[in-house]
């Protein structure tokens, strides 16, 4: 659900929550401003209407105390990640958080430029993954609603901000199919995605399956040398295990840059207090 007045209405319950929770529990949860039009077409970048209305009200938030925030980027301000190989190739991310290797990202589809599911890669654990949420929208939400269940002191709100955002506690755990093993039997839209795909991918199938869960995509063993790139297909109706060869993107054991474009504190998120309506 990405255009129309639903994709509006879902956007705008969002950011009322958010809101609601900032007024609620003002050092726990801090909210940046929106963006207007012009500045949304200055990033280049094409959000479905869900997102515009979103990021339009709130850019991003902070969660905890100013000196130890963690900090969520909304909007794409600084346009879409470069790529990793734990996020995917260039183009196919807005990154929303990133910290001591953990990424949180949305699937963005780098030829039509359409926004999909919301997943997650940790340092803790190598080829291993979470499918987070159905869609950004979907994610704030369900984030703020876990923490408006929490008791109205400040403490409680980031305990439970803390557990809804500790992705790879999630079940069930899926594991990927060789390519090779998922061909036969096929549904057409799984052939189509498994016909650009080498023999050594593996793939998990999301079509089915409710948020969240984690996902497992190791190294085959014929791999030697090379690692798994994270990617996604059809919105991330698809989770795709990439192989890459040692003269492809650095592996999993090499030390990488970081996937983002600088540190979070090069351009603090601009905070108000916010209310909502």
């Amino acid at each position: 659900m990405n255009a129309g007045p639903e994709a509006a209405g879902s956007a705008v319950r969002a950011w009322r929550m958010l809101a609601e929770l900032a007024q609620r529990a003002p050092r726990a949860m801090q909210l940046a401003p929106g963006a207007g039009e012009d500045e949304i077409a200055a990033w280049g970048v094409p959000l479905p209407e869900d997102v515009r209305q979103l990021v339009r009200r709130v850019r991003g938030f902070r969660v905890g105390a100013p000196e130890e925030a963690a900090v969520y980027r909304l909007a794409p301000e600084r346009g879409l990640t470069p790529g990793g190989w734990s996020i995917g190739p260039p183009g196919s991310a807005h990154l929303l958080h990133e910290a001591g290797g953990n990424a949180l990202f949305v699937d963005v589809d780098c030829a039509s430029g359409a926004w999909g599911r919301v997943f997650a890669a940790t340092a803790d654990f190598r080829e291993t993954w979470a499918y987070v949420a159905p869609s950004l929208v979907d994610w704030v939400t369900g984030l703020a609603r876990a923490a408006l269940g929490a008791a109205p002191d400040e403490e409680p709100v980031l305990e439970r901000l803390a557990e809804a955002a500790h992705v790879f506690s999630y079940r069930p755990d899926l594991r990927g199919v060789p390519v090779l093993q998922a061909r036969p039997g096929a549904d057409p839209e799984l052939a189509a995605v498994l016909a650009g795909l080498p023999d050594e991918a593996l793939v998990v199938d999301l079509r089915e399956v409710a948020a969240p869960a984690t996902l497992h995509l190791p190294s085959p063993p014929g791999l030697r040398g090379g690692h798994i790139e994270f990617q996604r297909r059809l919105g991330g109706r698809f989770a795709v295990g990439f192989p890459r060869t040692p003269a492809g993107r650095p592996g999993p054991g090499q030390r990488v840059r970081s996937t983002t474009t600088g540190a979070w504190s090069e351009a603090p998120l601009p905070l108000r207090a916010s209310r909502s309506t």
